[in-house]
């Protein structure tokens, strides 16, 4: 090729890459006109990197793909007709190609810029016809949205399962085990995720936890036949999860209102009915899953349960009723008698009526006590169960540690180091005594062999007349050629 047509090329070369970058920033500043809209989900991150990687950001803004979705894909619905018919996996490069980023992140970028609502990413979350438009969906929230709203956005489809192929021509896995790996893990596939706060990713951890407790719970009911026709009998006393921002998420009495067997928005049945139910306790009514649910007394093992008076499981009413009223209220550290109430001039019937009106009074204390009382242990028992499960998940942060830090220590430092280093951990294993095997030779036979062999020749310093020599060679070739 001669050296015109080289210019020429890195002419056009420079000339693709112009072009590229001016179509980035266009696409740019249409986001930050696009950030004023109503309903826009507000980004967390720079808006112009979108805490892509470096090199994984430019490499897609000079692909040439990128520059035609910039040209043709001008609004949301074009994008995501883009996305069903284009994207096979959601890895960020290309099989077989060199640094050459995939049709997903592309069209991610392209969603950055162009900005998505919260509708929007709602109706891309529950999208029927692709699940890529969904795990497209859940990475520009991971890569943009802020970490404390990840959580409402995740939750529900944590346990989702639909198919869904991430890598190019590897096993499929589901949408839900996407969602996870997204809240748990920083590598994907190459390059990084944005680093959550350290109190926040543990935090989801411990969530995540709790979101298994509920799946494995909600299994075990649809295995109980007795359990689900119970649960769908409006009126049916529960046990359900309840929590909100000044109190951790535990379990309260509650009553099944409704049944929901039905999207409210789509219309379909839905694979596992919900339920409205109201919690007497607070008289507010929510709705829940059925893992969030379960069977009045299956969680109160933790501590005796406590009827409405205040009193155990193990008082018996009748006992009390057995004995006279005067050893009842001696009992209760009262003593009267009726001579005495004669003395004093208290009419019997006047005197019933206070003693009537003191219990009840006694009565509505004791159940005002035994409420908070109940509260009380309900918020003790979520506070210990959280605790357990924030140590857990240290408990595995650790073990991964030690596993990475394991895996290091045992990599070798030199090709030839790790051609020797399973003999030598044979020898290691087998004691520093060990006589060697087949056709291993002795020690001190190999050194022998070592001392044997010739020495290498010495370096000849050559003289100044032959460096001369050589300079002049190099003159005339670079005078000759350039």
């Amino acid at each position: 090729m001669s050296r015109s047509a080289l210019w020429r090329q890195e002419g056009n070369v420079k000339e693709r890459e112009r072009r590229a970058d001016e179509a980035f920033r266009a696409a740019i500043e249409e986001g930050r006109r696009n950030a004023h809209l109503r309903g826009v989900i507000p980004l967390a991150c720079p808006d112009d990197t979108f805490n892509l990687h470096p090199m994984l950001l430019q490499n897609i803004a000079k692909a040439p793909y990128f520059q035609k979705c910039c040209e043709k894909l001008g609004d949301w619905n074009s994008l995501v007709d883009e996305i069903y018919y284009e994207v096979k996996h959601m890895e960020p490069w290309t099989a077989g190609a060199h640094k050459s980023p995939s049709t997903a992140f592309c069209l991610l970028l392209r969603l950055f810029t162009l900005r998505c609502t919260e509708k929007q990413m709602s109706l891309m979350l529950e999208h029927v016809d692709s699940p890529y438009i969904r795990c497209i969906g859940f990475l520009y929230l991971r890569y943009a949205a802020d970490p404390v709203s990840l959580w409402h956005w995740f939750e529900p489809y944590l346990y989702d399962e639909e198919a869904v192929e991430i890598r190019q021509g590897k096993a499929e896995t589901t949408v839900g085990k996407y969602a996870m790996s997204l809240l748990s893990d920083l590598d994907y596939f190459g390059t990084r995720l944005p680093r959550l706060p350290l109190a926040i990713e543990r935090q989801f951890k411990v969530k995540l936890l709790q979101a298994e407790r509920v799946e494995d719970r909600a299994k075990q009911h649809l295995g109980n036949k007795a359990a689900m026709e119970y649960f769908q009998k409006v009126g049916a006393r529960v046990q359900a999860l309840y929590g909100d921002d000044d109190n951790p998420v535990t379990w309260y009495d509650a009553v099944v209102d409704r049944v929901i067997l039905r999207d409210q928005e789509s219309g379909e049945m839905l694979a596992r009915p919900r339920f409205q139910v109201t919690f007497p306790e607070y008289g507010n009514t929510e709705t829940v899953t059925l893992g969030e649910m379960d069977l009045p007394g299956s969680n109160d093992g933790k501590r005796p349960a406590v009827d409405r008076g205040g009193r155990s499981e193990g008082y018996d009413r009748r006992s009390e009723r057995d004995y006279p009223r005067d050893e009842r209220d001696r009992g209760r550290g009262h003593d009267y008698r009726g001579d005495n109430r004669g003395m004093r001039g208290y009419d019997d019937r006047r005197g019933d009526r206070y003693d009537r009106e003191r219990d009840r009074g006694r009565g509505y204390d004791r159940r005002d006590r035994s409420r908070s009382r109940d509260r009380a242990d309900n918020l003790n028992d979520a506070r210990r169960e959280e605790k357990e499960l924030m140590e857990e998940v240290l408990r595995r942060e650790r073990d991964k540690t030690a596993a990475k830090g394991r895996a290091y220590a045992a990599r070798p430092s030199t090709f030839k180091d790790s051609m020797g280093t399973g003999m030598q951990s044979r020898h290691m294993a087998d004691g520093a005594d060990s006589k060697p095997r087949g056709n291993e030779r002795p020690r001190a036979e190999r050194k022998e062999v070592a001392e044997s062999k010739p020495a290498a020749a010495p370096v000849v310093q050559k003289s100044a007349a032959e460096l001369a020599a050589i300079q002049e060679k190099k003159r005339k070739l670079m005078a000759k050629y350039g």
